[in-house]
Formats: C-alpha cells, sequence, structure tokens
C-alpha cells in the first residue's frame, strides 16, 4: 500500500471514527434504560409539554412548539426500544413499548382535552403541517435519531438530544391527533398519528444500527431455546413495526415523485395567457387534478391537446377536472361601437375616425381582459368564498402630493361573518389575479384582518 493511500485510510479513520470518544458499552446502556420509564416526575412533565404544544399549534406559534419540544421526554422510550432490539433485551423491548403506550395515550387524551376546551378552532397552518408525513419526514427522523444515538453513546454528553426532539418533532403529531379527536376530523387523527408512527421507527432503527455498529454487548440467556425464543420475538416486533413503514414511506416517495411531475406539468402545459390559474389541486393517491381558470375561456381543443402530453411527464391515466370562470364584457363594446358610428353617421368615416375605433376596440380588449362585470365577479367571488352576499367595485383617483395623482381600485365587499387571516388572504390572492393588479384597496364589512 502506497503513503499516500496509508495517509488517506488513517486520516479517513482519525476523522470519522465513532469508538474512540464512545463511553463503555454498559454506561450507555444504563443510560438509555433510565429515559424509558414513565412515572412521576417524567409524566408530569410530558403533561405540561403537551400543554405547551397545543397553546402553541392552536395560535400558530413555531416558538411555543419548539419551546414544548425541548422539555418533553418522548425520546426516551423510543431510544429504548430500539436498544433492546439491538441487544436481544426483551423485557427492555416490552418495557419501552408499554412506557410508549402510556405516552401516546396520555399525550393524545391531554390535547384532546386541552382542544374541547379551548375557544379557538380553525386549523392553522403548523396544524396542518403535521396532517401529511412526506418523504422528508422519515429522512429527518432517520439522521436525527443517528444523531441522538451517537450523542448518547459518548463520555461527554452534549446537548444534541434537546435538539433531535425539536428536529424529529415527536409532539407536535400527537397534539395534532388530539385535534383531530376533539374536532371529529379524524383525517387529522390519522394522519398526525402516523407521522408519530413514522418518527418513532425510524429513530429506533437508526439506534439499532449504530449499536450494531458499536458492538454493544447482547443479553445472555440460560440455554439456546430461550435465547432462539426470544430471537424470534424480537424479529416478529421488528417487522411488524418496520415493514408497514417502510411499505408507506415507498408510497410517500411514489407520491412525492407524482406531485413534482405534475407541477412541472401544470406549470409547462396548463398556463395560459387568456385564462389565470386561480387554484391547483394534486391529489396523488387518486391521480386526480383539479384546475380552476379564471379570464377568457379556453376551448377544449386546446385543453384536450395539452392533455395528450400526460404521458411525457410520467401522469399517464390521470384526470383533470378544470373549471373555467368566463368573462364577458360584450355589451360594453357594442355600445362603444354603437356610439362611434351614431356619431359619424351621415358623413364618410375618415380615416383618423377609423383609427380612433380602432385604437378604442384595442383599449376594450384589454379591458375585457382584465376587468370583470359586477355581476359575473359576484358570482365567481361567491364560487370563491362563499361568506361574500355583496360587491362593489369603481375605479378612483388617488391624490397625492405635489399635484400628482394615480389610479386606484376600490373594491367594497359585505360578509355573512367576519372572514379569518386564511380566508382574507385567498379573496385577496384571488382579487389581485383577478384585476391582474396589486394597485387595489378592499373595504370590508366586517373589516378584512
Amino acid at each position: 500500500m502506497s503513503t499516500a493511500s496509508r495517509f488517506i485510510k488513517w486520516f479517513l479513520w482519525d476523522r470519522f471514527n465513532l469508538h474512540g470518544d464512545a463511553a463503555p458499552p454498559e454506561e450507555s446502556i444504563e443510560s438509555f434504560k433510565r429515559n424509558v420509564d414513565f412515572k412521576g416526575t417524567n409524566l408530569w412533565i410530558l403533561i405540561f409539554a403537551i400543554f405547551i404544544a397545543s397553546i402553541g399549534l392552536n395560535v400558530n406559534s413555531t416558538a411555543v412548539i419548539i419551546g414544548a419540544m425541548l422539555i418533553s421526554p418522548l425520546m426516551g422510550p423510543i431510544m429504548g426500544f430500539g436498544l433492546g432490539i439491538s441487544i436481544n433485551d426483551f423485557q427492555l423491548v416490552k418495557r419501552a413499548l408499554r412506557n410508549l403506550g402510556i405516552a401516546a395515550v396520555i399525550s393524545i387524551c391531554t390535547s384532546t382535552i386541552y382542544f374541547l376546551l379551548s375557544p379557538i378552532s380553525d386549523a392553522q397552518s403548523e396544524l396542518l403541517a403535521r396532517t401529511s408525513p412526506t418523504l422528508y419526514d422519515v429522512l429527518i427522523a432517520l439522521f436525527g435519531g443517528l444523531a441522538g444515538v451517537v450523542a448518547g453513546t459518548r463520555k461527554e454528553k452534549s446537548n444534541v438530544i434537546p435538539g433531535v426532539a425539536i428536529a424529529t418533532a415527536l409532539m407536535p403529531p400527537l397534539c395534532t391527533a388530539g385535534y383531530g379527536i376533539a374536532t371529529g376530523q379524524w383525517q387529522f387523527f390519522l394522519g398526525a398519528f402516523y407521522l408519530f408512527i413514522i418518527n418513532s421507527v425510524f429513530i429506533s432503527l437508526s439506534v439499532i444500527l449504530i449499536v450494531r455498529f458499536l458492538n454493544f454487548p447482547k443479553v445472555k440467556y440460560i440455554n439456546d431455546s430461550e435465547r432462539i425464543r426470544v430471537r424470534n420475538y424480537i424479529w416478529i416486533i421488528t417487522l411488524l413495526t418496520l415493514l408497514p413503514s417502510i411499505y408507506f414511506a415507498y408510497r410517500q416517495v411514489e407520491k412525492n415523485i407524482y406531485t413534482k411531475n405534475a407541477i412541472r406539468f401544470i406549470e409547462h402545459e396548463m398556463q395560459f395567457n387568456e385564462a389565470t390559474l386561480l387554484r391547483q389541486k394534486i391529489d396523488p393517491s387518486l391521480h386526480k387534478l383539479e384546475l380552476v381558470y379564471v379570464g377568457i375561456t379556453v376551448p377544449d381543443s386546446i385543453i384536450n391537446a395539452r392533455k395528450e402530453q400526460l404521458p411525457k411527464y410520467e401522469l399517464a391515466g390521470t384526470e383533470i377536472n378544470i373549471r373555467q370562470i368566463g368573462i364577458t364584457d360584450s355589451s360594453r363594446i357594442a355600445m362603444l361601437k354603437a356610439t362611434l358610428t351614431k356619431e359619424d353617421q351621415g358623413t364618410e368615416l375618415t380615416k383618423a375616425n377609423s383609427e380612433r375605433i380602432q385604437e378604442l376596440e384595442t383599449q376594450l380588449k384589454v379591458y375585457k381582459e382584465s376587468e370583470l362585470d359586477r355581476k359575473n365577479m359576484f358570482t365567481e367571488a361567491v364560487a370563491i368564498q362563499p361568506q361574500i352576499k355583496g360587491l362593489a367595485m369603481e375605479q378612483a383617483i388617488l391624490v397625492l402630493p405635489e399635484n400628482k395623482s394615480d389610479t386606484l381600485t376600490l373594491v367594497y365587499l359585505e360578509f355573512n361573518r367576519k372572514l379569518n387571516l386564511q380566508e382574507s388572504k385567498q379573496v385577496r390572492s384571488w382579487l389581485e389575479a383577478r384585476l391582474k393588479t396589486s394597485r387595489f384597496r378592499v373595504i370590508g364589512q366586517p373589516a378584512l384582518p
């Protein structure tokens, strides 16, 4: 072996060696075991942390949620479960599963009670983010668990474990599951609880990998029959835990790929100059796209031609439902053309007059593409936000200092009830898309937040 090769091998071993500063295996095992049980102090800390996290999710405060995760003791039984499988300690496996089950039940019950009593029932973005697990959640749980178990097996303990608790986000899914029960939204409960299971399984898997790599001593049994029986139990538990998660992780990868392809298809094939894409919904489970356009109606022939490009984006068999909200301003054009014709009736139209008509028709065409008549706009507004019960719109002159002025569109909206922040943003986004300008002001009754 050349000198350069020996140097590279030494350098890599020196830099990436996990055995050098590792604590004795017995010390690490005892440290993990101490954090498995949930009783007394740990249990009360868990309950308080759940309340804090639930409040953070309820008011959409990321800082509060992070604070709750910092004091959460949920990592203990999860890492204990992984350790028990690694060293063939069936008693530790059972103890860890029992305590993890107790922690999960108490957490969900606590968050359910909070959300039943809370006057705020709207699902904020922090809650919604915990209802749809993705491939990234799997990767975060795996690498976060690896960081946690490496830190937990060192002689000198660090502050990595609290960071892992934040990164893997074990508590917010349990709080969201409680919210789903409290509000009767079972899709929230199932999605959030599944995210908790994914995090737990892949953190345990990371513990198994590192403990096996560090060659922790395995529990010895009196005879071979007992050892084989315990080994079989552990393999059954491991397979029952891992196989569903691997399957669901694979399905999630498929969904992510499908969603990515669908977004590319929409961006490249389903954008039209005559109409604005107001809303899109991608359902990777059903292979369905729902698109809402507003503007000049796009002919079916063009849409069908674009659909033929689906196989190019690996979206063969996808169902596309398109809704178009059209603009009609023919009455305004007809009235103006009639007025111009009447003014010139009985005389020969000059070239200047013909150019004037052409210019006005061009302006009206632009106006037709960017402006809605009141009736159609109201119909569209109600379709976007059913709480709208009245609409008025007018162009205004905004007077500025130094004898300057500018045009501004004033939109007056009446609502059946006060809109929340998310609904308000939706209305403003719709107005900006429809008016094709950000130069407008909304006057709401009740006022928009």
